[in-house]
């Protein structure tokens, strides 16, 4: 994108934002280790369809990837389920294997480039990085840059490494003189700014509470609120030669961001949890930062999609239930490995019970969705145009418990006639009342599909219709990680009733939308 381009999109963003702005361990029988360490049995939901257990304990080797497949103690980064990397390889072969041995009809698909998508198996990798305050490591993530400038010497192939940085509070629009003060001793110098919460701490939502719904938080208030970074990397690219980075620290103490937004920045954006931050702030005049970031542009990223297929009365016509598998460099719990883990629950229910669809099902697990650019779910709608897709049922963040503030369970639909439809069947299961750790569902209608997997059918399928599960909104752990990946997106925010309970409305609306006689 050219830099005259992402100008105008930041002006018209900032105009937006000042209009808007105000702010588990081993298992024994049936026992799960929920969030609070209080040991529950995951059938205590008499009604539950599902295998909570079996959920459970593939959600636990998915999370897992990240401890048993990298070795950090020599150097590896440990990237989790990362698009492309060995984690993510790993990734598929478990749900290979599990979708083989429900009897599926069991496939991997590669992510191609294709005329419609030229750089679909392409990103830039990060080979090295790391952070130093005061000559003490710190735990951080650090943004790769996909555009070409002149302090990469406009080649993505780079190592960007600074000693001895000072740090500063910069304001947004700093004026010509305040910017002179800041580099006219020609020292080098990173900014610091907070990485606020999306949604929960917005100011707006206590002013004027009938904004505080889907589509404000969604559309509006997250591309506003995470436009920062990227107004910061926009306003100081003209003083690279001695702004040489953003630090954001984050609002939890223990974790850290790995950036929503990548691909549009300039400068390297690096991520840290709230408590180096606040040591930061508390000795701003004597600290000194060292960074390194060395990447690379590989342009031929490995991924694939895994489908397991269960065959119907009526072959002309395909239903997809999906999820991503891929994760952040994290274990990845929520984000997704309990969804891509009922995906498979389900598969096991049909077939356990001799239930034939009347049409074809294809249990999906969707690669690279976490790229930014779900590149499995649009590399397979466009790869299968010639395959009709009445529904796809897509699951995603599900099943967990992440305290205050209590998140709600968005059923979103992309045609009005289908989303109530669905909503009569969820409502049958009582969810608002049988799990405590959520505030309830809601019913969502968005018309290109929602925010994940769903969204390349409702696209460019007018007859598709597309029903994503998931609880999206005011996750405070939302792409995050922290000490030694035990805190963030982690499994002991596992919560086996909401899943039990998620589980039975998804499995409702499945059967009612692929099932005859039910």
């Amino acid at each position: 994108m050219k830099r005259s381009s992402i100008r105008k999109c930041l002006a018209l963003y900032i105009i937006i934002l000042f209009i808007i702005s105000g702010t588990f361990p081993c298992l024994s029988g049936k026992n799960i280790t929920s969030r609070s360490g209080e040991q529950t049995d995951g059938s205590t939901y008499e009604n539950s369809t599902l295998d909570v257990q079996y959920i459970y304990n593939i959600t636990r080797t998915l999370s897992n990837i990240i401890f048993t497949e990298y070795n950090e103690s020599n150097g590896e980064i440990a990237k989790g389920r990362f698009y492309g990397s060995k984690g993510e390889h790993v990734a598929s072969d478990i749900l290979y294997e599990n979708f083989s041995k429900l009897g599926l009809y069991t496939y991997k698909e590669r992510i191609v480039n294709n005329d419609e998508f030229p750089k679909m198996t392409e990103q830039v990798d990060v080979l090295n990085y790391g952070l130093k305050v005061n000559g003490r490591k710190v735990d951080c993530y650090i943004t790769p840059i996909t555009l070409e400038s002149k302090e990469n010497n406009y080649t993505l192939n780079y190592s960007y490494n600074y000693t001895n940085l000072k740090v500063i509070r910069a304001p947004l629009f700093p004026n010509i003189n305040k910017i002179k003060n800041f580099v006219s001793d020609k020292q080098p110098f990173v900014i610091i700014l907070e990485d606020k919460n999306y949604y929960s701490d917005y100011l707006a939502f206590k002013l004027f509470p009938s904004i505080d719904n889907f589509r404000i938080q969604y559309r509006v208030i997250r591309k506003i609120v995470a436009i920062k970074p990227l107004v910061f990397s926009w306003r100081w690219t003209n003083y690279m030669d001695y702004c040489k980075g953003i630090i954001f620290y984050d609002y939890n103490k223990d974790t850290h961001d790995m950036n929503l937004y990548k691909g549009y920045n300039y400068i390297p954006f690096i991520y840290i949890n709230g408590t180096d931050g606040k040591y930061i702030l508390d000795n701003i005049n004597d600290v000194k930062l060292d960074f390194k970031l060395k990447q690379c542009l590989n342009k031929s990223v490995v991924s694939y999609n895994v489908i397991g297929q269960l065959n119907g009365t009526d072959p002309s016509k395909t239903v997809i239930i999906d999820c991503l598998y891929d994760s952040w460099w994290c274990q990845g719990t929520a984000d997704s490995a309990i969804g891509m883990s009922m995906v498979l629950a389900i598969a096991k229910y049909f077939k356990e019970n001799n239930i034939t669809p009347k049409y074809n099902i294809k249990f999906i697990g969707f690669g690279g969705e976490e790229a930014g650019f779900a590149a499995g779910a649009y590399c397979y709608e466009s790869e299968h145009r010639d395959e009709n897709i009445p529904y796809v049922i897509d699951l995603n963040q599900l099943g967990f418990d992440q305290g205050e503030p209590k998140l709600t369970f968005d059923i979103i639909a992309n045609k009005l006639k289908t989303l109530n439809e669905v909503w009569k069947i969820a409502q049958k299961t009582d969810y608002d009342h049988l799990v405590a750790s959520s505030k309830g569902m809601r019913r969502v209608l968005i018309t290109d599909g929602g925010p994940s997997d769903s969204t390349p059918f409702a696209k460019n399928r007018p007859d598709c219709n597309t029903v994503m599960f998931g609880k999206v909104m005011s996750w405070k752990y939302h792409h995050r990680d922290g000490v030694n990946h035990t805190e963030g997106d982690v499994l002991k925010y596992f919560d086996p009733m909401d899943v039990a309970v998620s589980g039975e409305v998804i499995l409702n609306i499945a059967k009612y939308l692929v099932v005859d006689d039910v």
